[in-house]
């Protein structure tokens, strides 16, 4: 299968050789950044990946347990992202010289149900509705008949808006030590619905595409404290990655996330929220890099 990088070697030499490519050629890429712009299933805070550079930031909050009856919860969070892809130098033998790269703009609300199985094991069913800005900022220095072409073709100068929805359901298992530590195990599965608005090249993000996850927790509860405020030490392992066809569109398959976080609570006027931050490292079948995260609950 063809990475992101090598169809858009493959699209410049056939934009120049014979001046006919689509730019649908390029959509399920397109689409797979934006997906990779909004999911928690794959950690991209710092990547390099097969010539591509990724750098993502998210700010996430929750308001856990708004509503509580039986063995049902219902909880919001929102939360707003933004990456950044960047390609390596791209030379064009004798026109010029292309570096590709991508901004995403993104807020989303996920409001979600979940059921209470048994004492340890819970359902959680989650429904995402959001808005991405995709900007190409890639850049070019050689030919003007090439930028011409570049330009027309849609790998240059464009900006476009689109809609999500994404439907997301998981298992979570959670078990109480004696210590009063935990230990959580869970796995989530996501599909994407995306539909770009607002381009005039009528460039539009019409590819589907899905996301897994699966990963544990250790947290020591209460185990520093500083200043009489407690601490959580929190180590994780998270594994994530795309699937379907083209699942390697974006040159990885896979990201493994092994971090370290502390938490903490933090008293916010009569209520009380937890204040998540940590740093891991990130290892794949083709990329590299480190985590960053952040999370307020």
């Amino acid at each position: 299968m063809k990475s992101l990088y090598s169809k858009l070697l493959l699209l410049i030499y056939t934009i120049y050789t014979f001046s006919s490519y689509s730019d649908e050629n390029l959509n399920a890429g397109y689409a797979k950044l934006l997906a990779l712009s909004l999911t928690d299933d794959i950690s991209a805070s710092k990547l390099n990946s097969d010539g591509f550079n990724y750098e993502k930031y998210s700010l996430p909050y929750e308001f856990k347990n708004l509503y509580v009856t039986d063995d049902y919860s219902f909880s919001i969070q929102l939360k707003s992202n933004y990456l950044k892809v960047k390609s390596s130098l791209i030379n064009i033998d004798s026109v010029g010289d292309l570096r590709a790269r991508w901004d995403i703009l993104s807020i989303s609300a996920s409001p979600k149900v979940t059921y209470q199985i048994n004492e340890r094991l819970r359902l959680e069913n989650e429904l995402e509705f959001g808005y991405a800005n995709m900007s190409n900022k890639s850049s070019f220095h050689g030919s003007q008949l090439m930028r011409d072409t570049l330009r027309d073709e849609g790998l240059l100068d464009w900006n476009m808006n689109s809609f999500h929805i994404t439907p997301k359901i998981g298992l979570k298992n959670t078990n109480k030590l004696d210590n009063n530590d935990e230990i959580n195990m869970y796995g989530h599965v996501s599909y994407m619905f995306a539909n770009g608005f607002g381009n005039e090249k009528k460039l539009n993000i019409n590819s589907n595409t899905g996301t897994w996850s699966i990963g544990g927790e250790y947290i020591m509860t209460d185990l520093i404290s500083l200043n009489s405020i407690n601490f959580n030490l929190i180590l994780s392992n998270d594994l994530g990655g795309f699937y379907g066809n083209d699942y390697r569109e974006l040159s990885f398959g896979f990201i493994n996330n092994t971090s370290l976080a502390l938490e903490t609570p933090i008293n916010i006027y009569d209520s009380q929220v937890k204040v998540r931050a940590g740093v891991g490292y990130l290892s794949s079948d083709n990329a590299h890099g480190i985590a960053l995260t952040l999370g307020i609950r």
